[in-house]
């Protein structure tokens, strides 16, 4: 009977193992992303807009990136255009739909809805306005 533990005992061993279990899953987390990235990291690669996949995925040599990144600039002033002309109707349909909504709402859900709105992340700055997307720094 001398091997008893105390109920004390008991609750600091069992929150030491519940520890345990949190540090070694987090670990064992944080090897398994890198095992799935192949350990590699793409600090020198810069992102190309509209390529799937993260800076590097596609192994592209430096004339690729500059030629991919010409390509993405040639097209941005079509693409801003078009973003330009139709967010405000976009915009216009988003707010009819609000005002319908809330004509629905009680008061405690339209302030509901405000809080959630507050904790919205904001746009960020110049967005939809020119220049919506500036352009990338040259590579290096």
């Amino acid at each position: 009977m001398a091997n008893e533990r105390s109920p004390r005992q008991i609750r600091l061993l069992t929150a030491l193992l519940l520890l345990a279990t949190f540090v070694l899953g987090a670990l064992f987390g944080a090897g398994l992303a890198r095992w799935e990235h192949g350990g590699r990291q793409y600090p020198h690669h810069r992102p190309i807009p509209f390529l799937p996949g993260p800076p590097g995925a596609l192994e592209l040599t430096a004339a690729q990136e500059v030629k991919a990144h010409e390509i993405t600039e040639r097209y941005r002033p079509q693409l801003e255009q078009v973003l330009h002309e139709t967010f405000p109707k976009v915009q216009a349909i988003n707010d009819q739909m609000e005002r319908e909504l809330r004509a629905i709402l009680t008061p405690e859900q339209a302030k509901r809805l405000d809080e959630m709105k507050a904790l919205r992340p904001p746009m960020p700055p110049g967005f939809m306005h020119p220049p919506a997307f500036p352009p990338l720094p040259p590579p290096p």
